[in-house]
C-alpha cells in the first residue's frame, strides 16, 4: 500500500532531524578536541638516541647512552607527535664537544640550543634526564667463518651420495664489535631432516642468527644445500697387512696376512676402486701387555667410498725370534 503524504512528510522530517543531530555532535566533538589540545600540558618523553656519521671501521658499543628522557611543556598539538611512536634524536659524531680515544661526549641542558634545534619543538624543555651523553665506539671487525650443517639424513636402500650435502656458499661474513667477533668461530644452519632419499635434492636453509650475540651482522643469511644422489652398491677388497715399528732383530709372523675391507660405493665409481687405494697397518708399539693380537688400522682409502669397515679388527701374531 503506498505511503500517504503525511507519513512521508513525517519520515523526511525525522531523517532531517537525525542529520542535524549528527552534524552538531560531530561539530561539538571537534570543538571540544580543539579546546583540549589548545591547553598546555607537561609530559615526560623518552627518546631513542642515534649516533650518525661513525667512521667506517667503528661500531657503537652497547654501553653507550642510547636513550634520553626529556620533560616537555606545550600545548596538545605540539606534544601529539610524541604520543603515537617513540621519537629519536640524532647526534653527529663529528660534532662531539668532548672526545677521547673511542669515547665521544655530547653536553646537554635545558638551555642547550642544539638540543632544541634537534627537537624542533616550539614549547619549553623543562628538564633533561642527563646533562651528558657518552658514545663509545668499538672496532667494527669483519671475519669470514665456516658454516656447520646440522642434519639427519637417511638414504633409501641402494642409494647414497659421494659428496653428501654441499653448501653454497660454505662460509659467511660476519661483522660487529671486535671483542664479540673474536669469540665466534662458526655458525650453524637450521636442521635438515630427510628420510628415504633416492633422488637429487636442493633446499634453501636459514642461518641460525638467533644463536649469535646481539648486534652481529651476517651476510648472507641463507645458504643452498645440494645433494647429488646416485645408486650405491657394496664392494670389498683383500688388503695386505703392513707391520710397523718391529724391534730390530725380532721376527714376527701374523695370521692372516690380509684383511677384507668392506665399503659402499656409487655404481659409477665401483670399477675405479682397487687394492692399491688402501693401506692397513698393525703397529707393534700399540701391542697390549700379554696379548697375542695386534690391532689393525685403516690409514689410507679412497674418498669416494662410504661406511668403510674392516672385517677383522685385530690379527694374531707369533714371535719367531
Amino acid at each position: 500500500m503506498p505511503m500517504s503524504k503525511t507519513k512521508l512528510s513525517r519520515f523526511s522530517l525525522k531523517r532531517n532531524n537525525v542529520k542535524t543531530f549528527l552534524f552538531f555532535l560531530a561539530f561539538t566533538s571537534v570543538l571540544w578536541l580543539f579546546i583540549q589540545f589548545s591547553k598546555n600540558y607537561t609530559k615526560e618523553v623518552a627518546f631513542d638516541v642515534q649516533y650518525i656519521n661513525l667512521p667506517d671501521d667503528r661500531i657503537l658499543d652497547e654501553n653507550s647512552d642510547q636513550d634520553l628522557k626529556l620533560t616537555l611543556n606545550g600545548n596538545g598539538f605540539r606534544l601529539m607527535n610524541y604520543t603515537w611512536s617513540k621519537p629519536s634524536l640524532k647526534f653527529d659524531i663529528a660534532n662531539a664537544t668532548g672526545a677521547k680515544v673511542n669515547d665521544y661526549y655530547f653536553y646537554l641542558g635545558e638551555a642547550n640550543q642544539s638540543l632544541k634545534d634537534k627537537l624542533n619543538f616550539k614549547g619549553r624543555v623543562l628538564s633533561v634526564q642527563k646533562d651528558t651523553l657518552r658514545a663509545i665506539l668499538d672496532i667494527n671487525l669483519k671475519k669470514k667463518i665456516p658454516i656447520r650443517l646440522t642434519k639427519e639424513i637417511q638414504y633409501a636402500p641402494g642409494y647414497g651420495s659421494d659428496e653428501g650435502v654441499v653448501l653454497s656458499p660454505d662460509s659467511i661474513m660476519i661483522s660487529g664489535p671486535k671483542r664479540i667477533i673474536d669469540t665466534i668461530h662458526q655458525v650453524t644452519t637450521e636442521n635438515l631432516e630427510l628420510d628415504g632419499v633416492n633422488t637429487d635434492y636442493k633446499k634453501i636453509l636459514s642461518i641460525k642468527i638467533d644463536s649469535l650475540p646481539p648486534r652481529i651482522q651476517v651476510v648472507p643469511k641463507e645458504v643452498e644445500a645440494n645433494i647429488l644422489v646416485s645408486k650405491f652398491t657394496e664392494g670389498s677388497q683383500e688388503i695386505p697387512i703392513t707391520l710397523i715399528n718391529i724391534p730390530d732383530g725380532r721376527e714376527i709372523k701374523i695370521f692372516p696376512k690380509e684383511v677384507k675391507v668392506v665399503y659402499r660405493v656409487g655404481l659409477d665409481k665401483y670399477n675405479e676402486i682397487n687394492q692399491r687405494d688402501f693401506k692397513v697397518i698393525a703397529d707393534y708399539n700399540k701391542l697390549a701387555e700379554d696379548s697375542s693380537f695386534l690391532i689393525l688400522e685403516l690409514i689410507d682409502m679412497p674418498t669416494s667410498i662410504h661406511d668403510v669397515r674392516l672385517q677383522d679388527k685385530q690379527v694374531q701374531f707369533v714371535i719367531l725370534n
